[in-house]
């Protein structure tokens, strides 16, 4: 299944060899194909035809592509429902070529990246395909017809009969070699590596690598810190691979089907909510399963081995087969249950209703709700604005409806953020039958008057920040939009920044490790800064700098404080004595390590670490607030060379004191040009994980956030004196509302490129 822009949902109707959408409201209409007519015709909406179309996506422009499975091709449907066929022509063969000079085997799963190329996997042929929007198709990977794993670049490389293939952020392709039980990589340039499995031999062990055995695996997921999620046939587990190779079973029990300690029953579809949280749909067990990042496993709704097609809640519900399931913003899950031919839905509260189709009555009816008639439905897949797609497998079709019949907020509110004596708006849009009607609420409770599609607060107090939703109203019935919240900034809170550390390569001229920070205020700050090198070697740190060089300059660039081994110091057991008291590791006494202890008024100060005799090696920078006196630290930043796996660039930073900390976080690369910095980092992609390696906020491309928006972050960046980005420019920024705790920066280049960027973590006042 695939979703559209403005939330239209398609989905592959295979037994009936249609396309169908469903539209808001929940309006099921075939779009192309002719109902159990298989054919090979291009043409506008029911006049094309198709041979059982098995994988569909979806592009920004709006069109559809279609893996036409039984005809061995790749379509393309354009606005308007106008077919055309992108690439391949009816009969299995392999021929890489433009349009119908390119030939392909039993296509299936398929991927769309940014730039709209299509990435194919051609089953049969046992390769990667890559097609671009103007339909050139080339081989990826593998070589046609070699099937086995063999790691390698381009057709060096062989596949065992792929099935599964998924994009991860950064343009590297995750695909399932099912026959050769293993896990395949494809970074940019066609370099295939095998990241887990031991090709052709089917097992169940954990491991790293090569270690870990896998059963027939099926399907693929990748989240946004590089975690691959695999479902497995045969195994009746989850497994998940972590960025660095290492498998473990997630959930459930090797061999072991059914039951509920942990075990599965076939799973089959996944889907990733926003916060980590993986649902699977338990074909065999007829349940909907939920795992949470550490591991735990909880039923949703259904019973095991409890088939069945009532709606109730948790337990009292029952599936028959559910094969697909997608979650929206709000926590509802849809599941395509497909021995019952319907498409149900829970609620984050268990309760299951049934949006669309007639338990057991199966046919290929357009219409809405019940009127609307499924056959075997496979996969779902649900959008932003509310609209769901379907993977109609017996009908050969993808269809397309609204949730209910309720109104649909197509636009949710976004969080706002202001100071005391602002302002701030929050607006929806939504569709809906005549006469729709909006009441605003503030922590769930009516707000006397907002009562319109925007609700704006004038004059901004901290009473008002909180949980924002509306509730929009027509004649149907009533749909209340996600929560956005107001933060407000009052100045009076005690949470602060007090310490920033970054660990990075140390390289040499303008390549060395430049940290800066920003003091606030009429009064003394007292700080405790280090650079160490040897000491990363007691915590596994390879390329450690052997003999760091620490220096801090004011704005002027004026040399205010240095030193090279902290045992120089004429004080040294102070300098242990302060590290002890701010929380710092032990440095051993004579160590090549640096530290120093400055007192500093108000203004902006660098800190250079390099190495001496122009050495080079990893470091790490610390900075930490001993006392202050009318004082505080408002910006911290870091600029240095970003490299690949463990040399990415990684700040960090401390929040005390209580309550929440309002930050602008950016990582700059295309922006450092501006300043004369050779080798900027060209695509900078931005994280922030908290103490226990959550992500909690990430970037790639300041201009395409949505919460806040580019214009609110531009705002922000004006009102703490930061440097404006481009509009549209490659940079990364975000906003965070954080509590007191430790929380790191990831800074990496997207697809694995390197260069020079810059951190940087705001105070917003």
């Amino acid at each position: 299944m695939a979703v559209d822009g403005s939330g239209n949902v398609y989905v592959c109707d295979y037994d009936n060899i249609l396309i169908r959408k469903i539209a808001p409201g929940g309006v099921v209409t075939t779009i192309s194909g002719v109902l159990q007519t298989p054919g090979f015709v291009d043409g506008t909406g029911t006049a094309a035809e198709y041979n059982y179309p098995f994988g569909i996506g979806t592009d920004t422009s709006g069109n559809i592509y279609i893996a036409d499975t039984g005809n061995n091709t790749i379509r393309k449907m354009a606005p308007g429902v106008v077919v055309t066929t992108l690439a391949g022509t009816p009969g299995s063969g392999y021929t890489d070529g433009t349009g119908s000079s390119a030939r392909f085997n039993y296509p299936t799963d398929m991927a769309l990246d940014p730039s709209g190329n299509l990435y194919v996997v051609d089953n049969t042929n046992c390769t990667i395909r890559k097609i671009t929007p103007s339909g050139v198709v080339t081989t990826v990977a593998g070589t046609p017809g070699a099937a086995g794993t063999v790691d390698g670049t381009g057709a060096a490389a062989h596949f065992n009969y792929p099935y599964g293939i998924a994009l991860d952020g950064s343009g590297n392709l995750y695909v399932t070699d099912q026959v050769g039980q293993a896990i395949r990589k494809i970074a940019p340039g066609g370099v295939v590596t095998t990241i887990a499995g031991t090709p052709g031999t089917a097992g169940s062990a954990n491991g790293t690598g090569s270690a870990a055995l896998f059963f027939y695996p099926a399907g693929i997921a990748v989240d946004g810190s590089g975690n691959v999620f695999v479902s497995e046939e045969r195994n009746f587990d989850i497994r998940e691979i972590t960025p660095s190779g290492v498998v473990t079973t997630l959930a459930g029990t090797a061999g072991a089907s059914g039951g509920p300690a942990a075990k599965f029953n076939v799973p089959a579809g996944m889907t990733i909510d926003g916060s980590g949280n993986l649902y699977v749909a338990d074909f065999g067990g007829a349940t909907i399963r939920k795992i949470t990042p550490a591991g735990v496993v909880t039923t949703v709704a259904g019973k095991d081995g409890n088939q069945g097609s009532a709606d109730g809640t948790g337990a009292a519900a029952q599936f028959d087969a559910p094969s697909g399931v997608a979650v929206d913003a709000s926590g509802n899950l849809y599941v395509a249950d497909e021995k019952n031919d319907t498409i149900r839905m829970i609620t984050p509260a268990g309760v299951v209703t049934t949006l669309a189709g007639k338990a057991t009555v199966f046919g290929s009816t357009n219409g809405t709700g019940e009127a609307a008639l499924f056959n075997q439905p496979f996969d779902v897949v649900v959008d932003g604005s509310g609209n769901l797609f379907v993977a109609d497998a017996n009908n050969d079709v993808i269809r397309k409806g609204s949730l209910s019949g309720a109104p649909q907020v197509l636009t949710q509110p976004s969080d706002q953020y202001s100071s005391v004596g602002g302002s701030a708006t929050f607006s929806v849009s939504a569709s809906g039958s005549s006469g729709l009607t909006y009441q605003w609420n503030l922590n769930g409770s009516p707000i006397a008057g907002a009562t319109g599609s925007s609700y704006t607060i004038s004059n901004v107090q901290a009473s008002n920040a909180g949980s924002y939703t509306v509730t929009v109203t027509d004649s149907d019935g009533s749909t209340t939009s996600t929560a956005a919240n107001l933060f407000v900034n009052t100045g009076s809170g005690s949470a602060r920044l007090i310490n920033i550390s970054t660990r990075a390569q140390v390289g040499t001229g303008g390549n060395i490790l430049i940290p800066g920070f920003v003091i606030s205020g009429g009064g003394t700050e007292s700080l405790l800064i280090r650079a160490d090198g040897p000491a990363l070697t007691q915590f596994g740190v390879a390329g450690a700098l052997a003999q760091p060089i620490l220096s801090v300059l004011n704005s002027s660039g004026t040399m205010i404080a240095t030193n090279t081994g902290w045992g120089t110091n004429t004080n040294p057991t102070q300098i242990a004595s302060v590290a002890a008291q701010v929380g710092a590791f032990a440095l051993t006494s004579g160590s090549a390590d640096c530290a120093l202890i400055v007192n500093l008024t108000a203004g902006a100060y660098t800190v250079q670490v390099s190495g001496v005799s122009g050495s080079t090696g990893v470091a790490l920078a610390e900075v930490y607030e001993v006392s202050s006196s009318g004082t505080r630290l408002v910006n911290i930043s870091t600029r240095a060379q970003v490299g690949t796996g463990g040399n990415v660039l990684i700040p960090g930073f401390v929040i005390g004191g209580t309550g929440t900390e309002q930050l602008l976080v950016r990582a700059d690369g295309p922006a450092l040009t501006q300043f004369g910095v050779a080798g900027a980092l060209a695509q900078p992609s931005l994280s922030v994980f908290n103490s226990v390696g959550t992500m909690i906020a990430s970037n790639t491309a300041w201009g395409t956030n949505t919460n806040p928006t580019p214009a609110v972050i531009a705002s922000i960046a004006s009102s703490v004196g930061a440097f404006a980005l481009v509009s549209g420019s490659a940079d990364s920024a975000d906003v965070v509302n954080l509590a007191p705790g430790a929380y790191t920066i990831q800074i990496s280049g997207v697809n694995s490129t390197t260069g020079v960027a810059l951190a940087e973590v705001y105070e917003v006042p």
